[in-house]
């Protein structure tokens, strides 16, 4: 593997952090950062001391842990734990990349709480956000003061928070991109509220198979699909039992989706507690 070191520090800004012992012991610290860097191959048998996030912006690279080859192509990132053996080199040049590096005792439980548990390559649905944060950081360093290692510290803390919003791997997705998703599903229930509304068109309206969609759905809203259409179908037909107090119930039943008047009368009892027809009575 040719190394590109001299290469790498042309391209491209990176700093590093003089952390005293103080700052070492905050749960998060900020140790480096660089910008718009040229990714030369590295091998690392013992790992990096380090939390390590790189982004690619251009390119894509290919990181290999236990020789097992993850591509990382551009709107994707690496996040590397401490003392994990790795390598990685350029999979179309011209890789470049923004990195940060962090560390703190606590950085560990919290990516376990998000279920990030080992090394890997992550998707990104916002790169411009976390790509901000390392700018920022790559700033501050520039220019340290007394303040540095507290303001370094929040900085870390906040990439953290947002690595939990915006990125996901092939077995977990991001809640942020999956709530994305389902808007354009709810926003598709509530247009045609009254139509057929199959499981398999809402999973495609979501980019989705269907049992992944199921999946989601319950994970975002606690309810399964089918549940929360009968949910909406029923507030809308509350609205119409009320503004048109001389229409059928079964024409209402129709007109908010459902193609049986009996099963209309039986999911609205359930939701409601009481008849259609009584809630008409109660209500006028």
């Amino acid at each position: 593997m040719k190394n590109q070191h001299d290469k790498g520090r042309r391209e491209g800004k990176y700093l590093t952090a003089s952390l005293t012992e103080i700052e070492k012991e905050l749960p998060f610290h900020l140790v480096g950062a660089g910008c718009d860097f040229y990714q030369y191959p590295v091998e690392r048998p013992f790992g990096y001391p380090v939390y390590q996030w790189i982004q690619t912006q251009s390119g894509a690279g290919i990181l290999d842990i236990s020789d097992v080859k993850l591509p990382v192509p551009p709107g994707h990132g690496m996040l590397l734990f401490p003392g994990v053996p790795h390598k990685y080199c350029t999979r179309e040049e011209p890789w470049h990349v923004h990195w940060i590096t962090i560390n703190g005792y606590h950085i560990e439980s919290m990516l376990h709480c998000k279920g990030i548990k080992t090394s890997g390559v992550f998707a990104v649905s916002e790169p411009p956000v976390l790509e901000s944060h390392i700018r920022k950081a790559l700033q501050l360093l520039s220019k340290p003061t007394e303040m540095a290692g507290l303001d370094g510290s929040a900085l870390a803390y906040q990439l953290l928070i947002d690595l939990f919003k915006y990125v996901w791997n092939e077995k977990q997705e991001n809640h942020d991109y999956n709530s994305k998703r389902l808007k354009y599903v709810t926003d598709l229930i509530e247009k045609e509220l009254g139509s057929t509304l199959s499981i398999e068109r809402l999973a495609e309206t979501a980019g989705v198979t269907p049992q992944y969609f199921c999946e989601i759905f319950k994970n975002i809203t606690n309810q399964r699909p089918t549940e929360y259409i009968n949910q909406r179908r029923i507030d809308k037909a509350k609205d119409l039992i009320i503004s048109n107090p001389v229409k059928k119930i079964g024409d209402i039943a129709v007109e908010v989706g459902f193609e049986s008047s009996s099963y209309f009368a039986t999911v609205f009892r359930k939701l409601e507690g009481l008849s259609p027809n009584k809630y008409r009575e109660l209500n006028l």
